[in-house]
């Protein structure tokens, strides 16, 4: 039996860590970069790419389709990559223009409720809404460039505010006609490219940015994601484009790796959602919240276990969906930000906002945070990073979630609805106060402070105050105020 030279009497397990090892690094080694280069290197990199997307189980089959082929067309004709993102986005965007399945489920509501004439399939509704969408969406850009007022200044702020007289306008009107379909299927493509189409208008300053009719169209990247811009603008990607064939390969290998994590994370959460939910019997957060009666029967314990269960499975399910969308931007050549990076390690609830579901916080901070911290109480430090803060993290994610869920106005019933935001609204003022408090008057530790002050306590502290959190978190709506607060107090015995 040979031995390799350097290899004596080093144990499977030493072995396994320079495996280990070798495989985090192999972005930084020479001969993977060079054999990434070459035509084999290439097809092979790209294969074990998609089968490992494939089995994260974070990509359905057609979606994964569509990305080989966008990867293969940007591997084969590397300097039209942007004509290929545009392309396949729109592709994407006629066959998924709608974020949620509830926001197709309503399109279909409002196909079949058109009563009586002309029978219209749901998917010339969707259709419909799309190219309404893309030309109101070239109208908005050639507006913003031709004005000199308002359109030009605030165009985010004008597209708000066009949004939600709209909604309100469709809101009121009476179901069951062609006008009312349509309108709601261009209002739901709206809603889900909202954030698309206010980084495109954003970019009209930025020095990268792209012709103006090119980035009326990048409404859906062909790596999807939620209706925050994973990769924000056209100009943002531009920032992070492999400059040339170099450093592409590290793009391209820094995307396999993380490919590779995310499998690991989907199938570490199906593990350990099937080991407590399934096997243990601890009972999932929203049943607990939604059931009051049933949750009022278990033992305080286990309620504590579903709680603290649901804060692991919540990192787990988040980092690996948020990775898959990353790693197929990166194997397209941009090597952009990562979207959770190591939240455990935080230790403020501002540090952990940062690390958690970064590219939502950026649409926060880049529309709502920056422009107030800007404009208002320049004289007063904390007052203007109080405000500030609330501004993102309070008026506009509710405006956020607002416009994520615009959908449930469709049934011409929208008072009825308006209580349903009422746990959205407290939520984000917990969260606002949170955060202010976090920055303002949170103490930062260093080592001096000993290792249980530096590294355990404020760790500890951080996972308690999102793991309550969590109990008001309510994006979908669903149940009341008052179950939230009863389970709550459930916790502690009252």
């Amino acid at each position: 039996m040979s031995v390799i030279p350097g290899q004596e009497g080093i144990s499977p397990l030493q072995r396994l860590l320079q495996l280990r090892r070798s495989w985090l690094t192999i972005d930084t080694n020479p001969d993977a970069r060079a054999h990434v280069r070459t035509f084999r290197g290439l097809l092979l990199i790209h294969v074990l790419f998609l089968a490992a997307l494939g089995l994260s189980l974070q990509i359905s089959l057609p979606a994964l389709a569509l990305i080989g082929l966008t990867l293969l067309a940007a591997a084969r004709w590397p300097g039209h990559r942007l004509a290929i993102l545009i392309t396949s986005s729109l592709v994407f965007l006629l066959l998924r223009p709608f974020r949620t399945a509830d926001m197709s489920a309503m399109v279909g509501d409002l196909a079949s409720a058109l009563g009586t004439g002309i029978p219209v399939p749901p998917l010339a509704l969707q259709i419909a809404g799309v190219l309404l969408f893309l030309g109101f969406a070239q109208a908005m850009i050639a507006g913003q460039r031709m004005s000199s007022g308002l359109w030009s200044r605030r165009p985010v702020l004008v597209q708000l505010t066009g949004f939600l007289a709209l909604l309100a306008v469709a809101a009121f009107l009476p179901p069951g006609n062609y006008g009312h379909a349509i309108l709601w299927a261009f209002v739901a493509v709206w809603a889900s490219c909202f954030w698309f189409l206010a980084y495109a208008a954003v970019d009209l300053k930025a020095k990268a940015a792209a012709p103006d009719s090119v980035r009326a169209l990048y409404m859906r990247p062909v790596w999807g994601g939620d209706v925050a811009p994973m990769g924000k603008g056209l100009s943002f990607l531009k920032r992070f484009e492999a400059k040339d064939e170099e450093a592409l390969a590290v793009t391209r290998l820094k995307a396999l790796k993380l490919a590779v994590w995310t499998a690991i994370l989907s199938w570490t959460s199906l593990a350990v959602t099937t080991l407590f939910h399934e096997m243990l019997g601890v009972p999932k957060l929203g049943f607990m919240i939604l059931n009051p009666e049933d949750a009022a029967a278990m033992p305080i314990g286990l309620r504590w276990l579903g709680l603290f269960v649901n804060y692991g499975v919540d990192l787990l399910i988040i980092a690996a969906w948020g990775h898959a969308i990353v790693a197929v931007a990166r194997m397209m050549g941009y090597n952009i930000p990562r979207n959770t990076v190591n939240p455990l390690a935080s230790r403020s609830i501002a540090e952990f906002w940062n690390r958690y579901y970064y590219y939502f916080k950026e649409v926060l901070v880049d529309f709502f945070f920056y422009p107030a911290f800007m404009r208002w109480f320049k004289t007063s430090p904390r007052l203007r990073i109080a405000f500030a803060t609330f501004c993102a993290a309070g008026f506009g994610n509710f405006l956020y979630h607002l416009i994520f869920v615009s959908h449930v106005f469709a049934d011409g019933t929208p008072l009825d609805e308006l209580d349903r935001f009422e746990t959205l609204a407290f939520y984000v003022c917990l969260l606002s106060a949170g955060l202010i408090m976090s920055q303002i008057w949170g103490r930062k530790t260093s080592p001096d402070d000993g290792f249980w002050r530096h590294q355990v306590w404020p760790r500890i502290n951080v996972a308690l105050f999102f793991c309550f959190l969590k109990i008001f978190d309510s994006v979908w709506l669903e149940g009341q105020l008052s179950d939230r607060f009863h389970f709550l107090f459930g916790l502690f015995g009252v």
